[in-house]
């Protein structure tokens, strides 16, 4: 019997954590997961308007903390150190994989109007330049429309997460006509895809994407 495999979820808020974790427990139950959490890191880089020597201290420390646990992949669900991955990933020599990043790829691949839909707005730069960085390599006109949702933050801050997805799916509803793709940034966002059926626009969300990349490259790490 192959030996089970597990995965440690690496976040900063509980938000971010849950829907993937009930993604994971649906869609992939052969793996084990761990959690690692700060709870106070995210009003640090709030307070302080992006990212520390001292909050990255803070975060990767989790990541540490997960392999010397024993888990064989790390997901972030901290969209705002999604560009240190592949460092965190030579650094450890295991697979680190950002929630957005496998999301964000798959999205600039297509053609048309995009959209990024983001509730903290300290990931609207990070989203940005990752997004029109994959649609250079994929050769893609490089252009991005983004759009920051400060009023669902701040519900979903409060743990009125059902007041903060309608306020996302609301956005989806109005931009749906507009353009070819919807990509919504924070994996916190991910419940609002379930309220929204779309008429014109893809929409992208980040947790099947997100297992996806782990996949393959645990994979890769085996041989596979």
């Amino acid at each position: 019997m192959p030996e089970e495999k597990s995965i440690a979820l690496v976040s900063t808020t509980m938000d971010a954590a849950l829907p993937m974790t009930a993604y994971l427990r649906e869609h992939a139950p052969e793996y084990r997961l761990i959690h690692y959490l700060d709870g106070g890191l995210m009003d640090k880089l709030k307070r302080e308007g992006g990212i520390r020597a001292d909050s990255t201290r803070r975060f990767s420390s989790m990541i540490a903390d997960a392999f010397t646990d024993g888990a064989d992949g790390v997901i972030m669900t901290c969209t705002i150190y999604s560009p240190w991955a592949e460092a965190f990933t030579q650094i450890f020599h295991k697979p680190v994989v950002p929630a957005d990043i496998a999301m964000l790829d798959r999205a600039s691949r297509c053609p048309g109007r995009t959209a990024i839909l983001c509730t903290f707005e300290g990931t609207i730069e990070t989203s940005r330049r990752s997004y029109l960085k994959y649609r250079r390599k994929n050769h893609m006109p490089e252009e991005v429309d983004i759009y920051p949702l400060p009023d669902a933050f701040r519900e979903v801050r409060a743990g009125h997460m059902d007041i903060g997805n309608q306020i996302i799916a609301d956005r989806i509803h109005e931009l749906d006509l507009r353009y070819e793709q919807i990509v919504l940034a924070q994996i916190s966002m991910s419940g609002a895809a379930s309220l929204v059926k779309t008429k014109h626009a893809r929409l992208f969300s980040s947790p099947p994407e997100a297992l996806g990349e782990m996949r393959e490259r645990l994979m890769e790490e085996n041989g596979g």
